[in-house]
C-alpha cells in the first residue's frame, strides 16, 4: 500500500512539474513568439509592389496590367487585412494566389480567395494538402517544374524546388524585372528555423545553390523577417553550414552555436541544436 501511495505521489508531483514547465514555456517563449508574428508592417517596393511583413508569413502584392499577384494569404486578422487591400489594388482585376508552401501562417487566408485562382507546389498530394491546411479548397495549379506568366510590364517565374526542402514541394516566386525573390521559409531573416516533417537541412543548402544559380538576386523577401539585400540569403545559408560544421566539429560547437544567440528562436523546437539533430 505504501508503495502504491508513493507511485501516486511521484507521478503527482511530475505531472505537476510538466504543467508547470509548460506554462514556463509558453508565456516566456511561444506567447511572445506569436505576439511578434502577428505584428505586421507595409512595405512600399514601388508604385506596384507592396510587401506585407509579418502576420504570419512575409506577403507580396503585385500589381499588373491584368492582374493582381498575392504571394501567401498569412493568418488570421493579418489574412483578412491582407485580402481587403489585394481586392482594393484590383479594382475587380483577376487576383491569382501563390502559396510557397502549405502551412497555415502562409496560408490560413486562403478560404477569401474563393473564386480565384490559387497556385502550390505539384509533390503535395490533394489528400497531403488537406491534412496540412484543414481546408478542402484545393490551389487550381500544381506546379511540378515552373510557371512563367508573363504581363507587359513583369515577367514572374514561379519555381518548384527541386528537392524538398521546407516541406515537400516548396515554391519561389521571383520577379525578374525588378529582381526580387520571393523565398517563404525556405531563406528567413534572422530567425531560426523549424525542421519538422520532411524539412531536410541538405535540401537547404541544395536550394541555395539551385536559387544563386538560376536567379539574378537583389531583394529577398524571406518567409519571415525583414526584407532586405542578397546578404539575408547568404547569411541564412552559413547558418546552415555552421550548423552543418557543428554536428561534425564537438570542439567548434558551442561557439557556432552561440553565433547566433541574437537570431529569434524557440528552444527545442526552432534552435541550433534542433537544427544539428537534424543533419
Amino acid at each position: 500500500m505504501k508503495i502504491i501511495k508513493t507511485i501516486l505521489k511521484i507521478s503527482a508531483a511530475c505531472i505537476a512539474l510538466f504543467l508547470i514547465g509548460g506554462f514556463v514555456y509558453y508565456f516566456n517563449y511561444i506567447k511572445p513568439f506569436k505576439e511578434q508574428m502577428a505584428k505586421t508592417m507595409l512595405v512600399n517596393f514601388d508604385m506596384n509592389l507592396l510587401i506585407v511583413q509579418g502576420g504570419g508569413g512575409n506577403s507580396g502584392i503585385l500589381l499588373l496590367d491584368s492582374m493582381v499577384l498575392v504571394v501567401d494569404s498569412k493568418m488570421d486578422e493579418a489574412a483578412l487585412e491582407l485580402h481587403k487591400i489585394a481586392n482594393r489594388m484590383a479594382e475587380g482585376k483577376p487576383i491569382v494566389l501563390v502559396n510557397t508552401h502549405y502551412h497555415p501562417d502562409h496560408v490560413g487566408g486562403n478560404h477569401l480567395y474563393a473564386g480565384q485562382t490559387i497556385v502550390a507546389g505539384g509533390n503535395y498530394t490533394e489528400q497531403l494538402w488537406k491534412q496540412e491546411t484543414g481546408s478542402n479548397q484545393l490551389p487550381d495549379i500544381w506546379v511540378k517544374d515552373s510557371l512563367i506568366i508573363e504581363t507587359r510590364t513583369e515577367r514572374i517565374s514561379i519555381v518548384n524546388i527541386p528537392n524538398p526542402a521546407h516541406t515537400e514541394s516548396d515554391l519561389v516566386v521571383f520577379l525578374n524585372n525588378k529582381k526580387v525573390l520571393f523565398t517563404g521559409d525556405v531563406v528567413l531573416n534572422n530567425q531560426i528555423p523549424l525542421l519538422q516533417g520532411s524539412a531536410k537541412p541538405q535540401g537547404y543548402l541544395s536550394a541555395f545553390d539551385y536559387l544563386s544559380n538560376r536567379f539574378d538576386l537583389n531583394t529577398i523577401v524571406p518567409g519571415h523577417g525583414n526584407i532586405g539585400s542578397k546578404k539575408v540569403f547568404s547569411n541564412f545559408k552559413q547558418y546552415f553550414l555552421d550548423m552543418n560544421e557543428a554536428s561534425k566539429n564537438s570542439a567548434q560547437k558551442d561557439a557556432l552555436i552561440a553565433k547566433y544567440d541574437g537570431w529569434a528562436q524557440l528552444p527545442f523546437f526552432m534552435s541550433p541544436r534542433a537544427t544539428i539533430r537534424k543533419f
